[in-house]
């Protein structure tokens, strides 16, 4: 129980450096009036520090702002407010420990990522979020297995700590 205690408060005073950037694929973009209508929406996130958009593939190279934790949900959100959908999320995390809680299990200020095929030698790792609503329904489809595993894994740990954050799964890549 002191071992759960120590990491919870090691959780609680977080670096933002941990996340890099982003790459987003966004869909139902047709023009470039959609592509400029979700970067502005996102641009108004205060951990976004630039957009690079590329108009051909309709993805957004998002980079954050060190100072701000990073809010997923409100990524996925803003591309949904200017009428679009999310198609991928991948993230770039700089390796920290001291906001694991096992190699499977990175907690946030406001979130928590369970993690299949997490790399612990590797300094810098690409995570792809495979939660309804941030892939394809034909990805989601394909990720299906490896989010049911992930699930029994977060029920046993979230009744282990009684966590009350947001929860994500995501796949190392």
């Amino acid at each position: 129980m002191r071992k759960l205690l120590l990491i919870l408060l090691l959780c609680s005073k977080m670096s933002y450096a941990q996340f890099i950037k982003a790459d987003l694929v966004a869909s139902g973009l047709t023009c470039s009036m959609c592509n400029l209508a979700t970067q502005k929406q996102l641009q108004t996130l205060n951990f976004v520090d630039s957009i690079v958009p590329d108009l051909e593939t309709n993805t957004f190279y998002i980079y954050f702002n060190q100072q701000h934790e990073i809010d997923f949900g409100l990524i996925k959100k803003k591309v949904e407010d200017a009428g679009f959908f999310v198609a991928a999320l991948t993230v770039l995390y700089k390796q920290s420990s001291a906001y694991r809680y096992n190699n499977s299990i990175l907690f946030l200020e406001n979130s928590v990522l369970f993690i299949d095929k997490y790399e612990e030698n590797k300094a810098q790792q690409v995570f792809k979020f495979i939660d309804e609503g941030f892939l394809t329904a034909k990805e989601f489809k394909k990720f299906r297995k490896q989010k049911q595993e992930l699930l029994l894994l977060s029920d046993a740990i979230a009744l282990e700590i009684g966590t009350n954050k947001k929860i994500y799964y995501v796949v190392g890549q």
